[in-house]
């Protein structure tokens, strides 16, 4: 007689609710803490509410990460084949994929896709990373200028400032207006 696997039920961001094999959910340290300390999961009633980053598309591919890697005997070689291609995925999906595993508290994936994040900006300029992010430049002309602004002053005319020539206390504030102007 064959033994059923036990469930786990999972609700991730769009309210959808779906039963996952508790074996390979354990894998992820925030779903294991909420089964084993509060109870969680047992049922469709009482699904696990995944953290806002854990899409139902972004739970599928953890889960698949999960599967494969729990699988005792693998080499490392084909771990290390698997994650590299796991990680080719457009750079949206896999921001995406970093931040749903962080807030699974899913170590291993944050760290592969992480390095997968660092390999595509690495050499890049700071205009290059924002057109592959999509990011704005917000950076106004007046904080760009302040940027190529040299402060020209001596150590020895910030030492003397802070000890005070005067004799008298400064308050940090003074300080730091000094050091920002």
């Amino acid at each position: 007689m064959k033994m059923m696997k036990p469930y786990v039920w999972l609700q991730t961001s769009d309210d959808s609710i779906q039963q996952v094999e508790q074996e390979i959910a354990m894998f992820c340290p925030l779903i294991c803490q909420e089964i084993i300390q509060k109870g969680m999961g047992s049922s469709k009633n009482c699904a696990i509410c995944l953290p806002q980053q854990v899409s139902p598309a972004m739970l599928s591919l953890i889960l698949d990460y999960c599967r494969f890697h729990q699988v005792p005997g693998r080499s490392n070689k084909e771990r290390k084949s698997y994650d590299e291609k796991f990680v080719r995925i457009d750079t949206e999906r896999l921001c995406e994929l970093t931040s749903a595993a962080d807030s699974l508290q899913l170590k291993p994936l944050v760290d592969l896709t992480s390095r997968a994040l660092a390999r595509i900006i690495e050499g890049k300029t700071p205009e290059e990373i924002r057109d592959i992010f999509h990011l704005p430049d917000d950076l106004t002309e007046n904080v760009e200028v302040e940027e190529e602004h040299v402060d020209d002053r001596s150590v020895d005319d910030l030492l003397s400032f802070i000890n005070g020539n005067d004799g008298g206390k400064l308050n940090i504030l003074t300080i730091l207006i000094f050091v920002f102007t």
